[in-house]
């Protein structure tokens, strides 16, 4: 792979400590030698904070570990074993699936059970079959006559969503009378809202859209659920989703309701597993949930201060890693707009290449995803959307074209290849900053403890061959502009096309549309904007960064409050009137409501 193999084990330990902690998004020079060549060896980072569950804590909540042990240790050579009807069988036959993977052999046993389960595996271990195949064996007996949706599986992005109900299907297939439905974002909300009007047996949704219909869509209701699965659980429960999780648990039945959350990495803390009323759920990791996959090569080029030179650097290795595009490849960026210039800079540079990202619409995602598994377009450059659970077959190459913000998620970023057994690399263009150097410090130290078997080099780089490449993508830059300006220009004559129909349809059919029911909302785009600006208010107070347990405190801190206001003078006043030995609020003058020292 061009490739040279570096002495890991020998880590040079970085003395110097940063006094303040680093903005997630910014990228620090640590003032070193730009002409070195990169060691693996040499990176530093701040050790991550041991905030885990006690022991006492994990006993109280979750079953007894005598099940958990028993689950994982527990080996199925056939699917046969696992006493599951003929129609699953021959499902899973046609799938091409003879023999379970850890994961499934561990959940399916327990879920048939009825149990409740918290489950981590790694990527690419199929997750989305251990708990489907129980859900639709379990279907089997369900009442014939009554059409009732019976469970429901959350996913956090659309793709996903839609991957899961296809992987469903199919194991589904020879099952009579079971039936899908989808609500997800972007899709045509009309033919959502005829096709759960029937009460699927399993609806797959993102959070969102499952809001919606459950408070819009008429015939639509969850008051018989049997069965809430939350894929990529520890996503779902992070801040992002946690509004919408909330809501939907309290819409959603808890009497006689089995949970399943599987995840990557399910390391989500016992405090945020209360709310989902789990009832002693059986734990059951499979591998350690912080390594690489077994046969995967991870390669790290250190940019240093050639920040300006990564989109040539790319072209570069794109051109040398896969000459005649055969093999699938997948860039990593931060940013959609980034992911878009690139996709414009390769284009113009004779690549094929397509994106992936939030900015697109739900219809080109998906043309875009299936252009790329069909090797139509052999490079797709993404945000971390498709980072997440995507299954998308003989991926050989990842690039972290920028490094991600955590080491987790750069495990879900490079678990896209290396999967099933397959061999995979990865390549990572590391800055200086402190994040990205402490993520490279994770997965030396993952090797280095025997945790995983792949390998970690320093790759080497012509930096004279990406200086000419670089010229040539300056040469292009005024058409780049042009290209970009006239997207934009059809862009806004799109949006104001879609108005005047807008304006047409409700100037045509006004009564129509004005006697229908108004539709309620979750929450609109104003009271979003005012929660962020909130907890950025928070977040940014006296010029200090609050990571993200002291950002969870604050939002349940104001959630149990109840106020959605600042504490006047006059509330801090009864405060203290309430408890006298209170610390005075800092509005209030010194003076006042102090007792005088004797």
């Amino acid at each position: 792979m061009g490739a040279e193999e570096k002495t890991i084990i020998e880590e040079e330990e970085d003395k110097e400590q940063n006094e303040d902690e680093e903005e997630e998004d910014e990228e620090e020079d640590n003032g070193s030698d730009g002409d070195e060549e990169m060691d693996v060896g040499d990176v530093s980072g701040d050790e991550p904070e041991n905030d885990e569950d006690s022991a006492e804590a994990m006993a109280e909540f979750y079953a007894d570990e005598d099940e958990s042990k028993t689950a994982t240790t527990q080996q199925h050579t056939t699917f046969q074993s696992l006493q599951l009807s003929r129609p699953v069988l021959k499902g899973l036959s046609q799938l091409g699936y003879t023999k379970p993977s850890p994961i499934q052999s561990a959940s399916i046993p327990i879920a048939l059970l009825g149990r409740d389960i918290v489950a981590g595996a790694v990527t690419g271990s199929g997750k989305t079959a251990a708990y489907m195949i129980p859900i639709i064996e379990r279907l089997l007996y369900k009442p014939s006559k009554i059409a009732s949706t019976r469970v429901v599986v959350l996913a956090p992005t659309r793709e996903l969503a839609i991957q899961v109900g296809d992987v469903g299907k199919k194991i589904g297939q020879f099952v009579n009378n079971l039936n899908f439905g989808l609500a997800v974002g972007g899709l045509n909300l009309r033919q959502q809202e005829q096709q759960l009007k029937s009460r699927p047996d399993i609806v797959i949704a993102t959070p969102g859209r499952l809001i919606d219909h459950i408070r819009n869509s008429p015939s639509f209701t969850i008051e018989n659920l049997e069965v809430l699965v939350i894929d990529e659980a520890d996503r779902m429960l992070d801040e992002g989703f946690q509004a919408e999780l909330t809501e939907i648990l309290s819409l959603i039945p808890k009497n006689k309701r089995q949970t399943l959350l599987f995840s990557a990495t399910m390391n989500t803390k016992i405090q945020d597993l209360i709310q989902l009323s789990l009832q002693r759920p059986v734990r059951i990791m499979i591998d350690p949930p912080k390594t690489a996959a077994t046969k995967l090569i991870q390669e790290f080029v250190r940019i240093r201060k050639r920040e300006h030179l990564k989109p040539a650097l790319l072209f570069q290795l794109l051109k040398k890693l896969d000459p005649v595009q055969q093999s699938r490849i997948v860039v990593f960026v931060s940013r959609k707009e980034t992911a878009h210039k690139l996709r414009v800079v390769l284009g113009l540079l004779g690549m094929k290449v397509a994106e992936l990202h939030g900015s697109l619409t739900q219809e080109q995602r998906l043309n875009n995803v299936n252009d790329f598994k069909k090797l139509v377009v052999p490079v797709l450059i993404c945000t971390d959307l498709a980072a997440r659970g995507l299954d998308i077959p003989k991926i050989e190459i990842v690039i972290n074209y920028d490094m991600p913000k955590s080491y987790e998620i750069y495990l879900h970023r490079v678990g896209r290849t290396a999967r099933a057994g397959r061999d995979g690399t990865s390549i990572s263009f590391v800055g200086e900053s402190t994040q990205d150097r402490s993520i490279v410090k994770e997965a030396i130290k993952s090797l280095e403890s025997g945790e995983s078997k792949g390998k970690a080099v320093s790759r080497n780089v012509d930096w004279v061959d990406v200086e000419k490449l670089n010229k040539i993508v300056e040469s292009k830059e005024e058409t780049i502009e042009e290209v970009l300006e006239e997207e934009k220009s059809a862009k806004e004559i799109l949006q104001a096309e879609m108005q005047l129909n807008k304006a047409n349809n409700l100037m045509k059919h006004e009564k129509e549309i004005k006697g229908r029911p108004k539709r309620t909302w979750f929450q609109t785009e104003e009271d979003k904007k005012k929660n962020q600006t909130e907890v950025m208010h928070q977040l940014t107070k006296h010029g200090k960064k609050v990571n993200s347990k002291k950002r969870k405190a604050i939002e349940s801190k104001k959630e149990a409050s109840g106020r959605s206001y600042k504490k006047t003078k006059e509330d801090r006043a009864a405060d203290q009137r309430r408890n006298p030995k209170a610390k005075i609020g800092k509005g209030m003058s010194k003076g006042k409501g102090k007792p005088r020292r004797k």
